[in-house]
């Protein structure tokens, strides 16, 4: 029987309190009230069963609302999370939406019947540039499959209490918030995302017991904030982290910093949530890839030619399974990456010999450096015990003296004495082509919205700069 995101919660009433949002707390009882409230509304709009739905300037909570109502209704959900006009007008367009809620409305209660439709939301990725909006369809059925997974895996209940400490509008964030739901838990959101170092303080507040992150913000935490991490240390039960680079340094910091947490890593895309998933810190053998494919999904890697290559051999990450999303927007873009049933990613990597995933990083960020490919994240595994206080990254861009074709560049986030020839020293032992030629400090490192930081961005304001 298909089931939707709503109906995996419907059951889940009473009391006890389901969401804690900026001192406001929604007993399970109050959060399907405030689910029926939208619903309600979007009936009053004569929003039918498989017609989409955008919405813009929600926090996190009244989004969290609109996702099931619209599920209740068999109404996909757009969140919009750009603010230009370009890029809002592409998105609508893009969309297709039969309506655009600019502000979360003033909303009265009915009953109203369930229905179904098969897309249960749809995510514009970290990734979406205004030249070429992506949004990803994500499925009813892939959400509840891996959020079920990760529940059996993690062997949570409900007495689970989590800080979700990421975007609701990215699968990853949305992910955590279902499984806890799921389990009959409680959701803790934050008001804002910029500060980890508030993390202790809202873990404190809400007696949290859980907490799930960006690895960014982790290896930040790590860098200057391991005193917020010693704080939470003995309540914290479960730790999820994953779908970006985390150096393995940092994987055994964390290790070593939550000794009686129980770890959790995964790699994943807003196209498939959680393709990998294991346990960090009872598979320490195993530190330096992403785990084993979930039981949602396939994993293979293919050569150019599309043919599938054996273990410890590096090419494009191909996924399957029932965590896949149902395409893009853009049917035309979505077959394209599509090959026999698999996606074909951006992403590089190898299998070992178990069939666990050794991630190498996008393609799309490989530097072609005097001939030689270059990934910049081999070139940071390598700096992340030089820079042990401030956020950097490393990335490729045109010479501007046009002496090379390309030049490798050094970003650090705010004030360092570390100069380029200590970084040269640093990598004394290291092939001529994985040294930086460049060193810059910016007072801060832009990021996407689920907190990677933007080579992309970096690269379009070091070019600006040269050209004046």
């Amino acid at each position: 029987m298909l089931t939707s995101i709503y109906t995996e919660i419907a059951n889940k009433k009473g009391t006890k309190i389901a969401v804690s949002f900026d001192d406001k707390e929604y007993s399970y009882d109050e959060f399907h009230t405030e689910i029926d409230k939208f619903a309600t509304f979007l009936k009053s709009k004569n929003i039918k069963p498989s017609q989409r739905v955008a919405v813009s300037n929600f926090s996190p909570v009244e989004l969290l609302f609109s996702y099931y109502a619209g599920a209740k209704c068999g109404v996909s959900i757009v969140p919009i999370p750009f603010i230009d006009p370009q890029r809002l007008q592409g998105a609508l367009e893009t969309s297709d939406a039969a309506l655009f809620i600019e502000s979360y409305p003033q909303l009265e209660s009915t009953n109203i019947d369930v229905s179904f439709d098969q897309e249960a939301m749809v995510i514009f990725t970290s990734g979406t540039t205004s030249s070429k909006l992506k949004g990803v369809r994500l499925s009813q059925c892939g959400i509840n499959d891996i959020c079920a997974f990760m529940n059996s895996k993690m062997e949570v209940d409900e007495g689970i209490a989590e800080l979700v400490f990421a975007s609701i509008d990215h699968a990853f964030g949305f992910g955590r918030c279902h499984s806890v739901l799921m389990a009959g838990g409680r959701i803790v959101l934050p008001t804002q995302l910029s500060n980890p170092l508030s993390i202790s303080s809202l873990f404190s507040k809400y007696d949290c017991n859980a907490l799930s992150t960006a690895p960014s913000l982790l290896a930040a935490l790590l860098q200057v904030g391991k005193s917020e991490l010693a704080a939470v240390a003995d309540n914290l039960k479960w730790l999820q982290t994953g779908a970006m680079r985390f150096d393995h340094f940092f994987r055994i910091e964390l290790c070593n910093s939550l000794p009686k947490t129980r770890i959790f890593l995964h790699y994943g895309l807003s196209e498939a949530m959680r393709v990998t998933f294991f346990e960090l810190n009872r598979n320490l053998d195993k530190v330096k890839t992403e785990g084993p494919a979930s039981e949602c999904s396939e994993l293979k890697i293919i050569d150019e030619q599309g043919c599938a290559l054996p273990p410890f051999e590096s090419g494009r990450i191909a996924i399957r399974g029932s965590n896949l999303c149902l395409g893009y927007l853009d049917d035309e873009l979505w077959n394209s990456q599509l090959q026999d049933g698999w996606f074909i990613t951006s992403d590089v990597g190898y299998l070992d010999e178990q069939g666990y995933l050794v991630f190498s990083g996008r393609s799309d960020d490989v530097i072609n450096y005097n001939g030689v490919l270059v990934h910049p994240d081999e070139i940071e595994s390598k700096l992340v015990t030089l820079f042990k206080s401030n956020a950097f990254t490393v990335l490729g861009m045109e010479d501007p003296s046009k002496v090379k074709d390309s030049i490798i560049v050094l970003c650090v986030e705010g004030e360092t004495k570390v100069t380029l020839k200590d970084v040269a020293k640093h990598l004394k032992d290291t092939d001529s082509n994985f040294r930086p030629n460049k060193l810059f400090t910016l007072s801060e490192l832009p990021r996407t919205r689920s907190g990677k930081v933007s080579r992309a961005l970096i690269k379009k304001h070091l070019c600006e700069q040269y050209e004046k």
